[in-house]
C-alpha cells in the first residue's frame, strides 16, 4: 500500500509537469472540448426552436445535455488514458522497463490513470463553469455530492480502460475500438433504461444517475441510501476486476510473444 501511495504521488507529479510542459496541447484540448460542446449545444437549441419546442422544455433538455457532456468528458478521459499511456510507452521504448519494475504493470497503469483522472476532474469542472457562463444555463454544482458518486463509479470505466490497454499491448493500434467506445459512453449518459436491473449492470450508469439527480434534481449525497452506494461500489468492483484480469492475461500473452519491446 505504501508503494502504491508513492507511485500515485509520482504519477500525479508527472501528470502536472506534463500539463505545464506541454501547455499548448493542454490548452488546445480544453479549447476543442469547449468548441465541440458549443457546436452541439447551438445545434440542439436551433433545432428545438425550429421545431417549435417551448422554452421551458428546451431549457430542461439543455441542462441535461450540459450534465451529460460533463460526465462524458470525464469518462472519455478515464478510459482512454490507460490505452494511450501504454501506446506512448511502447513508442518511447520504456514499456519493457516499466514491466521490469517490482510493481506490477497493472498497478503502474492504474496509478497513472487515477492521477490523470484527478487532474482531468479539475479541468472538467472548470470547463463546466465556462460552459454554464457562456450558455447562461446555470446548474447547482455541489462539488462534494458530485465527486462522491463519480469516484465510487469511475472504477468501472477504469476497468474498460484496462481492457483497452491490454488489447493495445497485443494489437498495438486500437484507435478504431477506442472511437467506438466513445459512442458507447455517449449511450451511458443519454439512454435511461426503464429496467432498474439493466441500469444497475451498465458500467458507471448507477453513478451517472446520482450525478444527474444531484445537479438537476437538487439532491445531496446524504439523500442516497446505503443500497444506492452499494450498487455503485459493486458495479465498479465487478468491471474493475474484469479489467484487471483481462489486462494481466494480455500482459502474459504480450510477454510470451515478445511484443513488449516493439511497437
Amino acid at each position: 500500500m505504501k508503494k502504491f501511495y508513492y507511485l500515485l504521488k509520482v504519477s500525479m507529479e508527472r501528470t502536472i509537469k506534463e500539463l505545464i510542459r506541454y501547455k499548448f496541447n493542454t490548452i488546445s484540448d480544453i479549447f476543442l472540448l469547449y468548441i465541440l460542446f458549443m457546436a452541439m449545444f447551438l445545434g440542439i437549441r436551433s433545432f428545438g426552436t425550429n421545431m417549435g419546442v417551448s422554452a421551458l422544455d428546451m431549457g430542461n433538455n439543455l441542462e441535461g445535455f450540459i450534465v451529460g457532456y460533463f460526465l462524458w468528458t470525464i469518462m472519455m478521459m478515464a478510459y482512454s488514458d490507460a490505452a494511450y499511456s501504454l501506446i506512448s510507452d511502447a513508442n518511447r521504448g520504456t514499456l519493457e522497463q516499466l514491466n521490469m519494475s517490482s510493481i506490477s504493470l497493472s498497478c503502474i497503469i492504474t496509478a497513472r490513470t487515477i492521477s490523470n483522472l484527478l487532474v482531468n476532474l479539475v479541468i472538467s469542472i472548470i470547463l463546466l463553469f465556462i460552459i454554464m457562463s457562456t450558455t447562461n444555463y446555470w446548474i447547482e454544482v455541489k462539488i462534494l455530492s458530485i465527486l462522491i458518486p463519480i469516484f465510487l463509479g469511475i472504477f468501472s470505466i477504469l476497468g474498460i480502460g484496462l481492457i483497452c490497454g491490454g488489447l493495445a499491448l497485443i494489437f498495438k493500434k486500437i484507435q478504431s475500438l477506442l472511437n467506438v467506445i466513445q459512442y458507447f459512453l455517449i449511450g451511458i449518459v443519454t439512454i435511461n433504461p426503464k429496467s432498474e436491473i439493466i441500469s444497475n449492470i451498465i458500467p458507471f450508469r448507477p453513478a451517472a444517475n446520482k450525478v444527474f439527480l444531484t445537479m438537476i434534481g437538487g439532491y445531496s449525497f446524504k439523500d442516497f441510501s446505503i443500497y444506492d452506494y452499494g450498487i455503485m461500489i459493486g458495479n465498479s468492483i465487478i468491471y474493475f476486476t474484469i479489467g484487471l484480469v483481462v489486462f494481466n492475461k494480455c500482459v502474459k500473452v504480450a510477454k510470451s510473444k515478445g511484443l513488449l519491446g516493439q511497437y
